[in-house]
């Protein structure tokens, strides 16, 4: 199974979940289907930031299209709710920044390292390297989890390191186990008030079937696109039915 395939399965996923969030409270089904999405798509960026050929505007791209997506649904909601793209430009941060600690525990020179040295001129040894990059990474960390503790963030400090953990380990499987046990911590941190959250744990067997290439058809700012597109007609549909 091709990633396009599983962006496609997410979106179809995902509108569901929204049209019984928005159209169709009353059938319970629509949101049991929608419980694939997240997972998905959370290693479809895992999968993105892994093989971009610029991780920075892989970032911007992200977090750009989600502060817009904030601002459209702080005006129509009044509230400070950051939504999943916004939990997905954390996770291509901590990923950037354990990709460093990577790099440097293997003996390379980190992003940081290089930065670094651009900025002062002085070269870092790899020992110092290490310990930058743990500092950052552990620092990071610690921040986001103050942040989700005081500020509700789509799918909390779990769903931040989903991601991350879809991008710790160089083998398949280990990315898989890996990110299993996120998902599982994702799915029981919500379960007491969210029960069919739990069914999230379905797309695992659609993830072990990914066969780690895109596909002959890509259309990526489909993907990006249809996010907001989708809320946004699902939104005007009420606001004409509940006239």
């Amino acid at each position: 199974m091709t990633s396009f395939v599983l962006k496609l399965i997410a979106a179809v996923s995902m509108l569901c979940d929204h049209a019984g969030l928005i159209l169709f409270p009353s059938v319970p089904v629509l949101r049991l289907i929608g419980r694939l999405a997240f997972p998905i798509y959370a290693f479809c960026i895992a999968e993105g930031f892994r093989y971009t050929r610029n991780r920075l505007r892989y970032f911007l791209r992200v977090f750009v299209l989600g502060a817009l997506c904030q601002i459209v649904y702080f005006i129509a909601e009044d509230d400070v709710y950051l939504g999943i793209l916004i939990t997905f430009s954390f996770s291509i941060v901590l990923m950037a920044l354990t990709d460093c600690v990577k790099r440097a525990f293997r003996g390379e020179r980190s992003p940081l390292a290089a930065l670094w040295e651009r900025l002062t001129g002085k070269p870092l040894s790899n020992s110092a390297d290490r310990i930058l990059s743990l500092s950052l990474s552990a620092a990071a960390v610690l921040l986001l989890l103050l942040l989700t503790s005081r500020i509700t963030v789509d799918y909390g400090f779990f769903g931040i390191l989903l991601p991350v953990c879809a991008n710790l380990f160089e083998d398949r499987w280990m990315r898989l186990v890996s990110f299993a046990c996120c998902l599982a911590a994702v799915a029981f941190s919500y379960g007491s008030s969210f029960p069919v959250q739990y069914w999230s744990l379905l797309a695992l067997p659609l993830l072990a079937l990914y066969n780690g290439q895109p596909g002959r058809v890509r259309m990526k700012y489909f993907f990006y696109i249809f996010y907001p597109a989708h809320m946004a007609v699902l939104y005007g549909i009420s606001m004409l039915v509940h006239r």
